[in-house]
């Protein structure tokens, strides 16, 4: 079943649950055709995935691509919400098929999808940078969903910048409550990044509470060209000491 949400002016919210039919996505295609008709506005969608659904029978698979394949055509944003491990690929995935822009948030970031959603604009998140560390000190705090343009546009150039005052630096990464996600676009602008600049950084932090990112951390830190240590959020203060020493 899916249970549709149209309480919100600007965006629809979707629940998949279990096994999907046609007749599910037969009720999906009247509702949000009816709200097109009747508001001559078309709603963004917020699809929450608890678990990841699947189809009962290849008719219900043909339903859910004919609706995706119509209604693409006039949906600007989708927003997946859902924590599993699938969800980290999918949104990237679909938008090299899709006019809409997918973007997926965690679970517990359901009010930033939707004010995502209602948005008019994109603008999924940014670096910032953190003061009152030496100048050879990279540090920066991810605010909602990093794309790789965050890593070209704003991240690369602080780097260079401040490579050609010092020969060597060190880098802080805070990813606190603000942090959403990483897009695939961020995620393989990030292997660049280190892979380029390995030999120039002699000491990196990462502040987090991610769970996912706290093990990666520490199966891959260790194995890092530079001294690398991973802190908590409650420890932001003793990596900022730590980062420059």
């Amino acid at each position: 079943m899916i249970d549709i949400d149209q309480s919100h002016p600007e965006f629809v919210i979707l629940h998949p649950e279990g096994a999907l039919s046609k007749a599910d996505f037969a009720e999906l295609t009247k509702a949000i055709d009816t709200r097109i008709n009747e508001t001559d506005r078309v709603p963004n969608l917020v699809i929450c995935l608890e678990k990841v659904p699947h189809w009962d029978s290849i008719g219900a698979l043909a339903s859910h691509f004919n609706f995706v394949k119509v209604h693409q055509k006039v949906v600007k944003k989708v927003a997946v919400v859902g924590d599993s491990p699938l969800l980290s690929v999918a949104p990237e995935i679909a938008n090299f098929f899709v006019s809409a822009t997918v973007r997926r948030f965690p679970s517990h970031k359901l009010e930033d999808a939707k004010a995502w959603a209602a948005a008019t604009e994109d603008d999924p998140g940014h670096f910032e940078t953190i003061d009152g560390l030496p100048r050879d000190v990279v540090a920066v705090r991810a605010v909602g969903i990093i794309t790789g343009e965050d890593y070209r546009e704003m991240l690369l150039p602080l780097v260079q910048e401040k490579l050609k005052e010092h020969d060597k630096l060190k880098c802080l990464f805070v990813l606190d409550h603000d942090y959403t996600a990483y897009t695939g676009s961020a995620a393989w602008e990030d292997t660049k990044f280190d892979l380029a600049l390995l030999r120039d950084f002699t000491r990196v932090a990462v502040v987090t509470d991610v769970e996912w990112m706290v093990k990666a951390f520490r199966l891959f830190g260790p194995l890092m060209p530079y001294d690398f240590r991973l802190f908590g959020l409650a420890e932001l203060e003793e990596a900022k000491g730590w980062i420059k020493r």
